[in-house]
């Protein structure tokens, strides 16, 4: 759900960052801590917050790069993503940018967009690596 009330919405916020850099991550979703609105925080060159994020252009070539994600700790998978994206979205202020992110910083924005959308990174990959992937994930839960 895109974001329309914008009170108290930079603690929010710096509580989203806080959880990403407490379990070593580079980007977080509000989604992604059960909070359905259009915001993502990431730390990969600088920090950013992005509320009601839109991609407006793509570009290649493709950036390849090993993902994971905190919703699947400890599983990567060599990805392609565009290397180019030109974003729309609001900063906590109400300020409007429109702005290009090249290389892991475009990654990692295509990666959090995805679970705006319900998506995980997984979700793409072969039947036969899915399966993997889960058999792993349960015999980690049956450890705890």
């Amino acid at each position: 759900m895109p974001v329309d009330d914008f009170d108290g919405l930079d603690t929010f916020c710096d509580d989203l960052y806080d959880i990403m850099v407490e379990y070593g991550g580079a980007g977080l979703s509000a989604v992604q801590v059960g909070v359905l609105k259009r915001i993502i925080v990431m730390e990969v060159h600088d920090r950013h917050t992005f509320i009601n994020p839109e991609l407006r252009e793509i570009s290649l070539p493709l950036f390849k790069f090993s993902e994971g994600c905190l919703s699947v700790p400890g599983f990567y998978e060599d990805r392609d993503r565009f290397s180019s994206i030109l974003l729309r979205y609001e900063t906590p202020n109400k300020e409007v940018k429109v702005e290009w992110f090249h290389g892991l910083e475009a990654f990692c924005i295509q990666h959090e967009m995805d679970h705006l959308e319900g998506k995980l990174f997984i979700d793409d990959l072969s039947p036969l690596k899915k399966e993997r992937i889960s058999k792993k994930i349960q015999k980690n839960l049956r450890r705890k």
